[in-house]
């Protein structure tokens, strides 16, 4: 292990002069085998982190198996031979064949924490080394520095980009650090998992065993000895600092004289000692103040503090991941940042400090020395008011607190060399909506349907987050995880309302149905103007994946036929996702049960008025279309209405609505499109397919089109003149939308819709929702029983 002054510069230079060695690896790689049931082990700090707790975990449930842990040095050899492990060099021949033969590699930093030329073909689990605060990988700047043209940065980037794609698995403690680190990493949701930080099994123990947390403090105490000049006594207390590392750069936070002092005198009065701990990687001038009551721990003395922890009371940083690991003891954590601005400025984080920290934010050491004493007093409110924030910080990053987080990543890596008939049930239905961003539209009506029909057939479904929640009884899958891709191989029946992408091909036995999701009013694939040959060869091969197709309509029929040169089953039934619309419109009135529900879903006061706008997205469009300024809107309509803001799928991760006004809300990522439609007075588009579901619950319709003749004639154009049957009106400004608003029929059978377009909406309705009478589900599950695609004996095993 190194504790100079790595810097990403450097490190990116010698990346760009070992393309060659990749290369030459990379292809020596596909020829020579790795062996089954070996492992390597590595990290960044030598033999620690989590990539330790791992390791025993292995050595001491699976004895049979060899430990293999790559080293840097004679030190770290010492210290992996005493753990029972094989220790080989890093670098070198055998360092190289080690890795490279090895089927899993174990890795904290990244892929040189092994023989980083033998990695190409091997299971990599990258177990990192803490919870993101700081932004990491490509989420910084930092990470790709590089000098010279902006060719080297690009190739950079692709060699960062290509080495993620190596990992097979990433480890996370949180669902906020799992979000993180498939960010920063740019890699599929299913590839990062929610096990708990092995690094922080250890410290889970001490939180729940006093007789563990004094045993640290022994060893701490026992490191610090020769320095410590008197013993440490028993009743005085510890306090860590413990600032993050700076890209190689010194500590800006090193204390003057006038400082040190004050800082030795605050402790003397608390009774305590600071123990400082540099980041490994970078380097402090702390000598000046080493001395009384102030000492140094070095990696030179532990090289891994996370097991240490705790034996102090509080502990002082600025941005590191090791307050999220004190903060499982809930302990009082002083958040210490003299260079915030800057650093958030340089490096950034991936949410404010004060948001982490829930607490104050000292800026200068004398801060700190102010606020010790409170810290240090289990009695005040400072103190209470710290551990308050510790805990908090502990709930969002800490949900496996059992210090089992080692077994559950070593059962996780084993189930990666499973065969996929071992992870689901081949008789299952598999259910995508919106790439897994939803589970909602078409596929999640049908999942009602033949859950009620067959409650104990699986039914998998594909999510692209934790926080997702699925129908009872349903299994949620991450989006190209190991089970995810098993379950859209073997599974009997797929239910999609989107592309099929990870180059699926549907096998023998297997059913497709393509479900879509909405009439379209834009032209779609094939239809669209100035199509490349490359996206017409690729339409083509996605629509020979499906095997058959739900069309509302006769006109998507005849659109899916064109667009998609699909000549295979449609099934022309309505849609399914609009059943629960079409059931609540009594005879041209809105059920007000539904209709009150629905409200008290979206948080909508029952006596308001309730406008949703609904725009769709724009090709090659990075943001939430937002041209009628929905707060500006929400303020000229006065305090009768409610605005909802509803934006497209393919928008969500660019930001939604921002609820500046207390009579907006962002509705964007509701799981049900109906609540929206059925919450709605009047229901605002531009050419979003929501105009023909609206319909099927009688909702009046406008439509804010500003940019009408780009879109017909230069965008999308459209696939009938929608200007001539348009069921509500053609609208410019936000102004007239107003008056319009203002203008709508109130009570009354039949008065929804507006005089002047009841003929209209009933052609509308006549041409585009025939078949929605609320049965559509139960005729596409009756026919797909009809076809084999559903096995009604089977029954759940996984």
């Amino acid at each position: 292990m190194s504790t100079g002054r790595f810097q990403f510069a450097s490190g990116n230079i010698s990346k760009l002069l070992a393309i060659p060695k990749y290369m030459l690896s990379w292809l020596f790689a596909l020829v020579v085998p790795r062996v089954a049931g070996t492992w390597a082990f590595g990290s960044g700090i030598g033999v620690g982190e989590g990539a330790l707790a791992l390791a025993r975990e292995l050595r001491d449930t699976r004895p049979d198996t060899e430990v293999q842990w790559l080293v840097a040095d004679e030190a770290e050899r010492r210290l992996a031979e005493q753990e029972g492990f094989t220790a080989i060099t890093r670098r070198g021949w055998r360092g190289y064949w080690a890795t490279l033969r090895a089927q899993t590699l174990v890795v904290t930093h990244g892929l040189g924490d092994v023989n980083r030329f033998g990695v190409f073909s091997g299971t990599v689990v990258q177990l990192w080394h803490g919870a993101p605060l700081k932004r990491i990988h490509l989420d910084s700047p930092v990470t790709t520095a590089v000098g010279g043209p902006a060719l080297l940065r690009g190739v950079l980037r692709r060699m960062y980009a290509s080495g993620t794609k190596q990992v097979a698995l990433y480890v996370a403690g949180s669902v906020t650090a799992a979000e993180r680190l498939r960010s920063a990493f740019r890699v599929a949701p299913g590839k990062v998992a929610v096990l708990g930080d092995p690094r922080d099994d250890a410290l889970a123990r001490q939180a729940a065993q006093p007789a563990a947390a004094r045993a640290a403090r022994d060893e701490v105490e026992r490191l610090l000895e020769p320095q410590a000049g008197n013993p440490i006594a028993g009743a005085e207390r510890l306090v860590l600092y413990a600032p993050t590392w700076r890209d190689g750069e010194a500590d800006p936070a090193i204390p003057s004289e006038t400082e040190i002092a004050a800082l030795r005198a605050a402790l003397e009065t608390a009774g305590a000692r600071l123990i400082i701990r540099s980041h490994p990687l970078g380097e402090g001038e702390y000598s000046a103040a080493l001395g009384e009551r102030i000492h140094l721990l070095g990696s030179d003395l532990a090289r891994d503090i996370t097991p240490l922890l705790g034996a102090f009371d509080v502990v002082v940083t600025d941005y590191s991941s090791l307050a999220v690991d004190f903060s499982l003891l809930g302990r009082p954590v002083c958040w210490f940042a003299p260079d915030l601005e800057e650093y958030t400025r340089t490096r950034g984080l991936y949410e404010a400090l004060e948001v982490t920290a829930g607490a104050p934010i000292e800026r200068s050491w004398s801060g700190v020395s102010g606020s010790l004493g409170e810290l240090l007093d289990a009695g005040s409110v400072g103190h209470r008011e710290s551990a308050r924030a510790a805990r908090a910080l502990a709930d969002r990053f800490h949900p496996h607190r059992d210090g089992r987080s080692a077994a559950r990543v070593l059962a996780a890596i084993e189930r990666l060399h499973l065969p996929a008939e071992r992870l689901v049930n081949a008789d299952g239905v598999f259910f995508e909506s919106f790439y897994g961003r939803q589970v909602s539209c078409n596929p999640l009506a049908l999942d009602r349907e033949i859950a009620a029909r067959f409650p104990a057939l699986p039914r998998y479904w594909s999510v692209t987050n934790e926080r997702q929640a699925v129908p009872e009884g349903a299994t949620p899958l991450l989006v190209g995880g190991p089970e995810w891709f098993a379950a859209r191989r073997l599974s009997r029946l797929l239910v999609v309302n989107d592309w099929l992408r990870f180059s699926f091909t549907r096998r023998s036995g297997q059913t497709v149905l393509q479900t879509w999701h909405g009439t379209m009013l834009k032209h779609l694939a094939l239809g669209r103007p100035n199509v490349s040959l490359r996206t017409r060869l690729a339409i083509r091969r996605e629509s020979r994946r499906w095997s058959l197709m739900l069309s509302q309509n006769g006109h998507s029929t005849e659109q899916f036929r064109a667009s998609y040169a699909f000549d295979g089953e449609i099934l022309e039934t309505g849609y399914p996702r609009d059943d629960r619309l079409a059931v609540a419109d009594i005879d041209g009135t809105l059920n007000p049960i539904v209709v009150a529900s629905a409200r008290q879903e979206l948080g909508v006061p029952a006596d308001a008025s309730v406008l949703v706008y609904a725009p769709t997205w724009r090709d090659g469009g990075g943001t939430a279309i937002d041209a009628l300024d929905v707060n500006s809107l929400a303020t000229e309509l006065g305090d009768d209405w409610i605005v909802i803001a509803r934006g497209h799928t393919r928008t969500h991760e660019h930001g939604g609505y921002l609820r500046m006004h207390p009579r907006v809300i962002d509705a964007s990522t509701h799981p049900d499109i109906n609540d929206v439609i059925l919450a709605a007075d009047l229901v605002v588009t531009d050419y979003s397919s929501l105009m023909f579901d609206a319909a099927v619950a009688g909702v009046p319709l406008a439509f804010f089109v500003p940019d009408l003749a780009n879109y017909r004639d230069r965008e999308r154009g459209f696939t009938f003149d929608f200007e001539a049957s348009a069921p509500g009106p053609l609208l410019r400004s936000r102004e007239d939308l107003v008056t319009f608003a203002g203008e709508l029929p109130r009570e009354g059978d039949g008065e929804r819709i507006p005089a002047e377009y009841r003929d209209a909406y009933a052609s509308w309705r006549d041409r585009f929702t025939p078949h929605d009478d609320g049965g559509a589900s139960a005729r596409v599950v009756d026919r797909l029983l009809a076809i084999g695609a559903l096995n009604a004996d089977a029954q759940a095993s996984r």
